[in-house]
C-alpha cells in the first residue's frame, strides 16, 4: 500500500493518501465512493492524484462512509485526538476511572483507522493497556501486549516507549521487579537519546525505574531515580507526588543508614500530610518513622509508630499487612514473646489467601519460635522452614534485607549449636547480598 502511494505521489499520511487507504482495504472502488459522495469520479481521480483536496463536508461523508465518525483524519484532527490519549493517560493515573473508560468507549471503533494510521491505533491501544494496569486486569492487559508484539518492527518510538513502559508497569504490579527494570531502562534510553518526544512527561517513568532499583536494594540509583522524578512533575498534581517520591527516598536513606538525613525528610512529609489531610500518607509517613526506629534498634519506638500507622491503614492491604510484619519482628526482638504470639495469630487469620503474606507470617512465626526458645536445640523443623521456603521466597520477591534479618538469626542460632562452619556461611550469605546491595556505583547522592 505504501509503494502504491508513492507511486501515486501521494503523502502516505496526507488525507488523501489515508482515504485511499481506507478505500482499497475496504475493496470500495473511486466510481462507488464518488456516487456515495455525490462526485465524479473522475474528481476522486484527480484528489488521489494530488491536483485537489477532499473538503469538510466531503470528509464528514467519508468518515460514514468507513465508520470513522469520531475518528481522526487531518492534521488537526490527529493533533487533538493524540491530545486526547495523553488525556486519558492522565485520568487513569489518576484513578478517575470512570471518567477515562468514558473515553475508552469513544474510541472503541479505532481499528478501522489501521489501514491509514497505524501509529495512531498502536498508542491507542498501548494507553489502554495502561487503563487495563491501573484496574488490575492484567490477564487482559498481557493479551493485548502479546498481539500488539506481532507489529513490533513497525512500530514508532513513540510507541516502542509505551510499550516498554507497560511491560515494566505490568511486571512490577506483579512483583517482578527486575524485569521490570530491564523494560523500563529501554523507555528511558529511548526518550534519553532524544529518540521520542512524549508530551507532558510527568516523572512517572523515573518513579517507576526508582521503586524498581528500591525493591532490588540498590538504594543509590534509587535516589536519584526518585529526586529526577520529583523535579519534572506537574504541579497540578504535585502534592500526592511529592509525598510518594519523598516516603521513598527517605526509606532508601534509611536502608543506606543516614538516618538523620531520613528523620528530616519525613518531619516535612509528615506536615505535608497533615495540611492535605492525606490520611494515607500520614500513614506511610508514620510506618517509614517506624521502619527508621527499627533500623536503629530503638524497638520500643519503632511498636509505637507501627501502631499509629496501622490506624490510618485498612486491613487486608499491602500498607497493614506489611506495617503488622515489622511490628511483630520488634516486639520479638523487645522479647515480648507472648504479645507477639498473638498478634501473629490474628496476622495469620488476617491474611489466610494472600499467599506472599502468609509466607512471611509463617516465618515469622518460625523466627519467634527460635528468638523465644531457652536452648538451641528443638528448632529442627524452623530452620529448615527458614532455609528452604522463607529466605528463597523473601530473596525471589527482592526483600533482600529481610533475607539479612533471618540469615542473622541463623547465623546467632549456630554460634549457640557451635557450628562454625554453618554460621560462617550464614555470615557469607549476608555479606553477599550487602555487597549486592550497597556496592560503590560511583554516584554520590543529594542531600
Amino acid at each position: 500500500m505504501t509503494d502504491k502511494l508513492q507511486k501515486e505521489g501521494l503523502p502516505r499520511h496526507s488525507v488523501a493518501g489515508k482515504v485511499y487507504a481506507l478505500r482499497k482495504y475496504n475493496n470500495v472502488s473511486q466510481a462507488v465512493l464518488a456516487e456515495f459522495l455525490g462526485m465524479k469520479e473522475s474528481s476522486i481521480s484527480q484528489i488521489e492524484n494530488g491536483e485537489a483536496e477532499y473538503n469538510e463536508n466531503q470528509l464528514k461523508a467519508i468518515k460514514k462512509c468507513f465508520n470513522i465518525v469520531g475518528l481522526p483524519l487531518t492534521e488537526k484532527e490527529c493533533v487533538t485526538f493524540r491530545d486526547r490519549l495523553y488525556y486519558l493517560r492522565d485520568l487513569v493515573r489518576d484513578k478517575k476511572m470512570d471518567e477515562a473508560k468514558a473515553i475508552q468507549k469513544e474510541m472503541a471503533n479505532i481499528d478501522k483507522l489501521k489501514p491509514c494510521d497505524f501509529e495512531m491505533v498502536m498508542l491507542c491501544k498501548m494507553i489502554e493497556v495502561q487503563l487495563f494496569i491501573a484496574e488490575g486486569n492484567y490477564a487482559s492487559a498481557e493479551d493485548k501486549l502479546n498481539i500488539l508484539q506481532d507489529d513490533f518492527d513497525m512500530m514508532s518510538n513513540e510507541n516502542l516507549f509505551h510499550n516498554f513502559y507497560n511491560k515494566g508497569a505490568l511486571c512490577v504490579y506483579q512483583n517482578c521487579h527486575k524485569e521490570g527494570l530491564d523494560f523500563f531502562l529501554k523507555a528511558y534510553d529511548l526518550m534519553d537519546d532524544n529518540k521520542v518526544f512524549i508530551p507532558r512527561d510527568d516523572g512517572w517513568l523515573h518513579y517507576y525505574i526508582a521503586i524498581c532499583y528500591s525493591y532490588i536494594e540498590i538504594p543509590h540509583y534509587a535516589i536519584s531515580f526518585f529526586q529526577k522524578a520529583r523535579q519534572i512533575h506537574p504541579d497540578n498534581r504535585i502534592t500526592n507526588f511529592i509525598l510518594n517520591t519523598d516516603h521513598g527516598i527517605a526509606i532508601n536513606y534509611i536502608k543506606m543508614n543516614r538516618l538523620k538525613h531520613a528523620e528530616k525528610l519525613l518531619n516535612k512529609c509528615l506536615l505535608t500530610a497533615e495540611s492535605v489531610s492525606g490520611g494515607i500518607h500520614i500513614g506511610v509517613t508514620l510506618f517509614c518513622f517506624g521502619y527508621m526506629h527499627k533500623k536503629a534498634k530503638n524497638w520500643k519506638t519503632a511498636i509505637e509508630y507501627f501502631d499509629k500507622a496501622l490506624e490510618h491503614f485498612k486491613e487486608d492491604n499491602v500498607n497493614y499487612y506489611s506495617s503488622m510484619n515489622h511490628k511483630i519482628q520488634c516486639i520479638i526482638h523487645d522479647r515480648a514473646f507472648a504479645k507477639a504470639g498473638k498478634l501473629l495469630e490474628q496476622a495469620k487469620n488476617r491474611c489466610k489467601g494472600h499467599d506472599v503474606w502468609e509466607v512471611c507470617f509463617e516465618a515469622l512465626g518460625h523466627y519467634l519460635k527460635i528468638s523465644s526458645s531457652m536452648t538451641s536445640h528443638g528448632n529442627g523443623k524452623s530452620i529448615e522452614y527458614i532455609e528452604n521456603i522463607a529466605i528463597p521466597h523473601f530473596i525471589k520477591m527482592h526483600d533482600y534485607l529481610l533475607a539479612v534479618d533471618y540469615y542473622s538469626l541463623l547465623e546467632q542460632h549456630y554460634k549457640k549449636l557451635k557450628s562454625t562452619m554453618k554460621s560462617l556461611t550464614m555470615s557469607k550469605a549476608k555479606l553477599n547480598i550487602y555487597t549486592r546491595c550497597y556496592v560503590n556505583l560511583g554516584e554520590e547522592i543529594e542531600s
